[in-house]
């Protein structure tokens, strides 16, 4: 079984939670594809400590990004 964290999270009244935790769900695997493919890359291309801060950097923004979408 993976190991999860838990988010709790305020959603105001009225809004419907079934798609909310659709789009949540998509969202967290989405994430979890990415750093996977990710965690691969940096075995398989030796990468040194920059090169691991450097796209530590870009995941970050990209993630960043994502939330301001779904207003996360």
């Amino acid at each position: 079984m993976v190991k999860m964290s838990e988010i709790k999270i305020n959603v105001p009244n009225g809004i419907p939670l079934s798609p909310l935790k659709r789009k949540i769900d998509r969202l967290v695997k989405e994430e979890e594809i990415k750093w996977t493919l990710f965690e691969k890359c940096k075995d398989e291309l030796l990468l040194d400590k920059n090169d691991l801060e450097e796209l530590e950097n870009i995941r970050e923004k990209a993630w960043k990004e994502t939330k301001k979408k779904y207003a996360l």
